[in-house]
């Protein structure tokens, strides 16, 4: 059997803590990973911040990935480890399925009380729910202009 994807999108909110559960759709991703912690990191999809959550499985592999690449002192793998792997944090989920979301991630990543997970393959992006929208918009919008935008991903 195949390793199964992070694929989907699926709304849910921030309690006053910081917690949220993680949609049962990726929870049992992370089961079939047996993995009971996650690994989230600043991103920007632009013009949006937002947060990537990574099994630990994965989030190795990418640290693997970094360390066999040359140029460990470029400007692009410095802003990257300062940034990506810099801000990293742990999170372990509870029983209910849900993780606390370090405040200063949240505050990063301009959270609000409604938020997006968004699968991404390997990874699972997490939007507030309003930038997300704006991410589709212009996602259709490229697409009306341009047809051919996805083009050069080959499908």
């Amino acid at each position: 059997m195949s390793v199964p994807i992070f694929e989907g999108t699926f709304n849910n909110a921030l309690d006053d803590k910081g917690r949220v559960a993680i949609p049962a759709r990726h929870r049992d991703v992370l089961k079939y990973l047996e993995e009971e912690r996650v690994m989230v990191t600043y991103h920007y999809v632009p013009p949006n911040p937002c947060l990537d959550l990574y099994s630990i499985a994965e989030w190795k592999k990418l640290a693997d990935r970094l360390e066999q690449m040359d140029g460990a002192f470029g400007e692009a793998r410095t802003l990257f480890e300062s940034v990506y792997i810099g801000q990293a944090q742990s999170c372990q989920l509870d029983k209910q399925g849900r993780i606390l979301i370090p405040q200063g991630l949240r505050n990063r990543a301009k959270l609000g009380d409604d938020i997006t997970f968004v699968g991404a393959r390997n990874k699972i992006r997490i939007f507030r729910a309003d930038a997300y929208d704006g991410i589709v918009e212009q996602y259709e919008d490229k697409l009306t202009n341009n047809p051919d935008a996805l083009g050069a991903l080959g499908i």
